[in-house]
């Protein structure tokens, strides 16, 4: 539940549980979540948060018709603390959150992008449930290495659930092979099942930011269905598609 503590408005908590799951955040993403469609009210409280050290804004002063970035910032871990179950040691990362590598950066808000991207495809009556790396902390029954994003899908009796790994020009094709490699192993055991009630295995979502390792990732992955007696649902797909598809355009190519 969001209570109104902290001289903060619940939509500015709310604000701040957004950016604890995705660690930044553009403002045309909090107009999303939020449904509004103009940025004014949400730009009113975002900068009475700054000025409250609750987030940070990140400025390219090289170029100022990039949009600003939004992080959480120190004082925001007494928030976090009474909304999420987490210890005072797992907040460490508040303290240079702001300081965070670009591809970091760029990468939480892609993910912010998929995110965006499943509302506007879900159908009328399902709700999505989705999951990032910061939410799935304490899943040990998971893959290892965790996926990005776990999606579930709630529809009228039914779950439709995905596991999504992202992949941009500098992941090594070693790496995604790797990984890959560990969501067949993970599929021939019986985590999964065991802790769910034998759902159905999550279909697996590949995003690429580069056209020829999305290839590269295409023919290794049939190569490994075609020997393996497991039936996974796996989907490839670009980057520019994510950010730039149409609601209910396909953009996905199955395996």
């Amino acid at each position: 539940m969001i209570t109104n503590t902290h001289n903060i408005t619940r939509s500015q908590r709310q604000i701040i549980l957004y950016l604890f799951e995705f660690r930044f955040l553009y403002i045309s993403h909090l107009q999303y979540f939020f449904n509004h469609k103009y940025s004014h009210r949400i730009k009113e409280w975002l900068i009475d948060l700054e000025n409250k050290k609750h987030i940070s804004i990140i400025k390219d002063s090289k170029d100022r018709t990039k949009p600003y970035i939004f992080c959480l910032a120190q004082k925001s871990r007494h928030i976090i603390k009474e909304e999420k179950e987490v210890g005072g040691n797992s907040l460490k990362w508040l303290y240079q959150e702001k300081l965070k590598s670009p591809r970091f950066i760029q990468k939480q808000l892609f993910l912010a992008d998929c995110y965006v991207y499943f509302l506007k495809n879900k159908t009328k009556d399902s709700h999505i449930n989705f999951f990032t790396q910061q939410d799935l902390k304490g899943y040990d029954y998971f893959p290892d290495p965790m996926p990005d994003v776990y999606i579930d899908e709630e529809g009228n009796n039914t779950n439709t659930r995905y596991f999504l790994d992202y992949f941009d020009e500098n992941d090594f094709s070693k790496y995604m092979r790797f990984k890959i490699a560990k969501y067949f192993q993970y599929a021939e055991g019986n985590a999964w099942h065991e802790n769910t009630y034998n759902a159905q295995f999550p279909s697996i979502l590949l995003v690429f930011e580069n056209e020829r390792k999305k290839k590269h990732i295409y023919y290794y992955t049939k190569s490994k269905l075609q020997k393996s007696l497991l039936s996974l649902n796996i989907y490839l797909t670009s980057k520019n598609q994510i950010v730039f598809s149409k609601n209910n355009e396909n953009i996905w190519e199955k395996i």
